[in-house]
Parts: C-alpha cells; structure tokens; sequence
C-alpha cells in the first residue's frame, strides 16, 4: 500500500479561510438586526410624548429609524388614578422580565422611579423627561448615574433659573405655587427651587395644595382663586395634569390669570406662551432633546453601557415671551429683555390638540 503524503496548509491561510467565511455571516447578522424598545409612562402627558417623537426624528436622521421598533405590546400608560398606580410597578416589571426587549425608555419622574425599583441590573435604561434626576435619588450626581443599565438627560439648575429670571423681569412680590401635596407633586412645580430663590431675592411664596393628581381645570381653577385672593402678583405655571392642553381647560385657567393682570412663567415653555401665558424658557423645538437622547440609545445599542455615557445636556436655555398677553394684563418689559429674547409672539395661538376647542 503507497501512503500519499498531504501538504500541509499553512495555519494562517486557514485563519483567512475561515475569516472570510464568518465575517460576511456576522455582518449581514447585525445588518438585519432589529432592536425592541420598551417604553413605560406614568400617564400620558403631552411632554412625554413630543419628546418621544423627537427622539424617534433623530434616530430616523441617524440612519437608525429601520432598525429599531417600539413594539405596542411593550408600550405602557396606566393612568394616574389611585386604583390604576399599582400598575406601574407590575408593568416596570413586565417590561424588566422580557428577553425580547434591548432597552427600555422610563419617561417622567414617576415611571423612572418603579423602572429602577424592578431594575434587573441587565436592560438598558434610558430615562426621559425627568423633573430633577437628582433630587429624586435616581442618579449618583451628575457624572455617574451610579447605576450600570442606567443614564438619562440632565440640565443643571434649569428650574432655579427660571425662577431668577422670572423676577428679574418682573419684579414681583408675591409668587403663587400650586401643586399635589406629594413628593413628586412638588418637584413637578419645583417648591424647593422656588423657596430657595425667594430667600435669595426677597420675596414671598403663596401656597396651594388641594388639587388632586387628576384634577381637571375646574379642579385648579378653586387654588388660583385662593391665591388671587391672597393678593399674588405672579403665578408660575406647573407640570400638573390641570394645565394639560390635551386633557383639561387651560385656556380657563390662563384667562382667569390674564383678567387678573397676573404676570406667569411656564414651566414647559413656548407652547403654554403662545397660548396666553407670559413668558417662559423657548420649547418649541424638541429637536435638541431629541436628539441627546437618541445619541445615547445608539450608543447604548452598539455595547456602550449606559453609565458610561454623559448625562447633562449644556443647551443654553433661551426665552420666549408673549407681547399681546404683556399688553393685555399691563405689563411692560424692558427693552433689553426683549433684545434678549429668542421667541416673541404678537398674538395668542392656542394648540390644535387642545381638549376644549
């Protein structure tokens, strides 16, 4: 029998070999690759949602938008009501014991909060719309979140300068607050900040607390007319539920304002000045949110962990003001003010989506 020696390959060449057969496999793999974001919120508020269509606009812009989908079977808004809170816990945990899911999306104070407690330590979390990440305990400081599967958008002292520049403008003595009388019902009117610049610069705050986390215009329109009553000079429009276009009067409660001769600042901005509010910080274009969050699920979905990533987000606030309402209730302001100003309106606009029509 004659033994016919095989050549031997060279190692190396069979490295390449292989090399070349796997490589197009994994590529072609992570081309077709569709990512599942959960998404959980309290209750709907028209916040939540402009930022989640900004955030879905960039990631279309990233190249990124046929590669992800928000399946609606993980989509949750429970509802506020007392009977109805149990179940933002049961569905942060539904949402933190699916394998089929590659990164969930906590919008607002309340649904972060049950999404960290039901935290599997594994799914990224991408929190949005936050009130004070800080304050509420959900990150470490400003630079680590303390939490490896969790980041989320910061913006440092952003309310407490609102509450600067409101009386710098104006000038006001007497400032109305109205909010739920919970933890999380005074961050959403920010009564920590509001104190803080009062003691600064003198002035005093004018209290309401009887509203109910779901109480309607009706509801808020009892608090300002206790806080007119107390002789308020100012009023700063809250995150509340009452002063949703979507799901409550608040032309109502602005005129009540207006008629009053009651200067306001909007907590959320453009959309609540150009519907008869005075002036607030510019929030017409959610672009720039949107798109510091989408940088971060990129990331997050090509293997960066989420506390590695940079969580305050430096835009330079910029602010808007409405000289029709400033005429109606006889306010004046300063012309270097309006020289600062990045949105004048000349008229009051209400929002298509209002509730009331």
């Amino acid at each position: 029998m004659i033994f016919v020696r095989r050549k031997k390959r060279p190692i190396t060449l069979i490295l390449i070999l292989l090399l070349l057969l796997i490589i197009p496999i994994s590529s072609s793999a992570e081309e077709k690759k569709i990512y599942r974001i959960g998404y959980l919120e309290s209750d709907p508020y028209w916040i939540f949602s402009y930022e989640l269509a900004a955030i879905k606009e960039a990631l279309t812009e990233m190249g990124w938008g046929n590669k992800i989908e928000f399946p609606s079977d993980a989509y949750f808004s429970p509802g506020r009501e007392e009977e109805k809170k149990p179940l933002w816990l049961q569905r942060a945990k539904e949402l933190m014991a699916r394998k089929d899911i590659d990164l969930i999306i906590s919008a607002g104070t309340d649904a972060t909060s049950v999404i960290l407690e039901a935290n599997n330590g594994k799914t990224p979390i991408v929190g949005i719309a936050v009130s004070d990440p800080i304050k509420s305990n959900f990150v470490l400081n400003p630079t680590d979140s303390g939490v490896d599967n969790f980041t989320v958008r910061i913006v440092m002292d952003r309310f407490r300068r609102m509450f600067e520049i409101f009386h710098e403008v104006v000038g006001f003595k007497k400032l109305g607050l109205i909010y739920w009388n919970t933890e999380n019902g005074k961050k959403y009117t920010n009564l920590e900040e509001a104190h803080l610049v009062a003691k600064e610069r003198n002035f005093e705050v004018v209290e309401y607390n009887k509203v109910s986390e779901t109480g309607k215009a009706g509801d808020c329109l009892k608090g300002l007319e206790e806080l007119v009553s107390q002789d308020i000079d100012a009023f700063y429009i809250p995150a509340l539920n009452c002063f949703d276009w979507k799901t409550s009067d608040v032309k109502m409660l602005l005129d009540y304002l207006n008629q009053n001769k009651i200067p306001t600042f909007a907590r959320n901005g453009t959309r609540d000045v150009k519907a008869g509010a005075l002036m607030g910080f510019s929030s017409v274009d959610f672009s720039g949110r949107g798109k510091f969050v989408a940088d971060k699920i990129v990331k997050i979905l090509q293997g960066e962990k989420p506390r590695s990533l940079a969580m305050v987000d430096n835009a330079i606030p910029k602010i808007s003001i409405n000289l029709f309402v400033a005429q109606q209730i006889g306010f004046n302001p300063a012309f270097d003010f309006l020289a600062v100003s990045d949105e004048l309106f000349q008229e009051i606009t209400l929002p298509e989506d209002r509730l009331v029509k």
